[in-house]
């Protein structure tokens, strides 16, 4: 597939991710996608891998913690080959007011249309100042 292909599923899975489209989200995955949270054990819940499963619960959870939603926006993009590097800010506010506006490295590996991996880099002490601090 084409890099400019390959950007367009990753496009397409940020709006869905945005959108809270489940389905939409998991039809990019393949069936063995994992997507991988980076940081050391020990460090944030957050941290590790997940499967097409856990990627819906993620979904589902994102869904309960922020009730107007929460956007993925990307702003940059690196494309050779099957992967897609992309520079991404994400907006929500959670029901007591509180903003979340991280902002991430994701780098995905496309195989026939679908994502098979995905690593996220992020702020993690963003992270944890607005889901465990606060």
């Amino acid at each position: 597939m084409s890099t400019e292909k390959n950007k367009l599923v990753i496009n397409r899975f940020l709006e869905r991710f945005s959108a809270n489209d489940v389905e939409g989200v998991l039809s990019l995955l393949n069936n063995a996608a994992i997507w991988r949270v980076m940081g050391r054990e020990g460090g944030l819940p957050l941290s590790g891998e997940m499967d097409k499963i856990a990627v819906a619960d993620l979904m589902n959870t994102v869904n309960n913690i922020f009730p107007k939603g929460m956007t993925l926006t990307p702003s940059g993009w690196t494309a050779s080959g099957d992967r897609v590097a992309a520079e991404v800010e994400s907006y929500g506010q959670k029901s007591d007011g509180t903003i979340y506006n991280n902002m991430y490295h994701f780098l995905f590996e496309i195989k026939d249309e679908q994502i098979i991996t995905i690593r996220e880099y992020m702020d993690t002490l963003h992270v944890k100042s607005v889901f465990i601090d606060n």
